[in-house]
């Protein structure tokens, strides 16, 4: 707790204590997010890839769908406006529920991509959903 000095000087910053005050440019630090959301689009995009290629065309779209969502999550994290915080949980939600849903469908094939696809869907979710809270 060596947060005291912030919290008195701020006075009341609201939930989670992330406010930068009245300096107008908050500057809540998503690299973490963005980095894990970008691991996972990639893992998703090479899975597709080779989806495409055995012809497991339901798997593919599940990827595609949530690199899809993770690279849109990660581009407006990127973007550094002021997002409110339930805003940024609620989108770390939706993407931990997407990854949850492609991790399902990649566990139920055998090949060494779906596995890699599965384990990465599985870290982001378990990041996005920690972070979410």
């Amino acid at each position: 707790m060596h947060h005291g000095h912030e919290e008195e000087h701020a006075g009341g910053a609201g939930a989670g204590g992330a406010g930068a005050g009245g300096a107008g440019g908050q500057a809540v630090d998503h690299s973490a997010h963005i980095a894990e959301l970008e691991r996972c689009a990639t893992a998703c995009r090479e899975c597709a890839a080779a989806d495409v290629r055995e012809g497991m065309l339901d798997c593919a779209a599940m990827c595609e769908a949530c690199a899809e969502l993770c690279t849109a999550v990660a581009g407006i994290l990127r973007r550094g406006a002021a997002l409110p915080p339930e805003t940024v949980s609620a989108l770390l939600e939706a993407c931990a529920s997407m990854c949850r849903a492609c991790a399902a469908e990649c566990r139920r094939h055998d090949m060494d991509h779906c596995r890699e696809c599965a384990e990465a869907c599985e870290r982001c979710a378990e990041h996005c959903e920690a972070a979410a809270a």
